[in-house]
């Protein structure tokens, strides 16, 4: 047995599976399509609450939805996303901001309020995420929990004994390992390709990215999604709890790396946590990328991402192959 044929017997496993078809071919997709229809046509805009009794104020802008509130807000409805920043009207022109965001929104507000009770802001005074940097950011949660859905053939078949028959044909644990992450990469990567790049042509919408480098940062993102599969389903021996602890993994890092909006609470602990997620960086090169710059200006982004995926692999298969020793598969 080859590495073709175990491709080929995990698609007719996967065609057997009705579910995961359904969503994959069906729901997954059709959540793609509207998260990119959405993202590229939802106006990004701070939306920033104004605690002031200073009637003369001026809040009239086009960039920013200011509102003006008499009571505080709850840091809860920043949490909720509701408001991007709490303005307070301290008097005297000085103002006290609030916000789980970035630093550099923080002092983009602040010179919008500086010495001035009136607030004018430019095209470029907030800087907002792009939009293809939005649909990749949804992805991110929806592509790698569909990944290790696929990833689940694997402890399957330690769990049937599959396993330990594949290696008695030729062929090693890690041609068989790599054979998963292909399958894995292959069918997560085709449908969301296509669903994207659908929804671009069918609502003729800008997605931020050539076609090519779609794929790019899309196949970027998938290697480190089959890496943390391989190595989630390596470590557990039970398939439903390998698929609840990877999940719950993937919906977190996800939120505080900043796949739906980039914050921060000034906590240089958390910030040290948030900066190692890998998905931080990610953001950060595909941002950079639909910015026009080259891959060149994030060499680290790309070397840690890179090298922790060969690292999960590289660990996920070491585990395998200790484990085969050991009699335990």
């Amino acid at each position: 047995m080859n590495i073709f044929n175990i491709l080929k017997n995990n698609l007719y496993r996967l065609l057997g599976k009705k579910i995961i078809i359904i969503n994959a071919v069906i729901f997954i997709p059709l959540m793609i399509v509207g998260g990119v229809y959405f993202n590229a046509k939802m106006e990004t805009k701070a939306n920033i609450a104004v605690v002031s009794n200073n009637q003369k104020l001026n809040l009239s802008n086009k960039y920013v939805n200011l509102k003006v509130v008499k009571e505080k807000p709850k840091m809860s409805e920043l949490v909720l996303n509701k408001y991007d920043a709490i303005v307070e009207d301290k008097g005297m022109g000085n103002f006290k901001i609030t916000t789980i965001k970035d630093d550099k929104l923080k002092s983009q507000i602040a010179s919008l309020f500086k010495k001035s009770n009136s607030v004018t802001v430019g095209s470029n005074s907030y800087n907002k995420r792009g939009v293809g940097t939005s649909i990749i950011g949804f992805l991110i949660m929806i592509v790698l929990i569909l990944q290790i859905n696929f990833m689940l053939f694997y402890p399957e078949d330690r769990d049937f004994g599959t396993f330990k028959r594949i290696l008695i044909a030729p062929v090693s644990s890690s041609k068989y390992l790599i054979s998963q992450g292909i399958f894995d990469f292959l069918v997560a990567f085709i449908p969301t390709y296509i669903a994207v790049i659908g929804a671009k042509v069918i609502f003729n919408i800008d997605i931020g990215f050539s076609y090519l480098q779609l794929a790019g940062v899309l196949a970027l993102l998938l290697i480190m999604g089959t890496a943390f599969a391989l190595f989630i389903t390596s470590i557990m021996d039970d398939v439903d709890n390998a698929a609840m602890l990877a999940n719950a993994i993937i919906m977190i890092t996800s939120i505080l790396a900043g796949s739906f909006y980039s914050f921060t609470d000034d906590n240089k602990i958390l910030d040290t946590i948030v900066t190692a997620i890998p998905f931080k960086g990610y953001l950060t090169l595909v941002q950079g990328i639909e910015d026009g710059k080259g891959l060149s200006n994030y060499y680290g982004q790309l070397t840690y991402i890179l090298g922790l995926s060969l690292a999960l692999f590289i660990l996920g298969t070491f585990i395998t192959k200790r484990n085969l020793k050991t009699g335990k598969y």
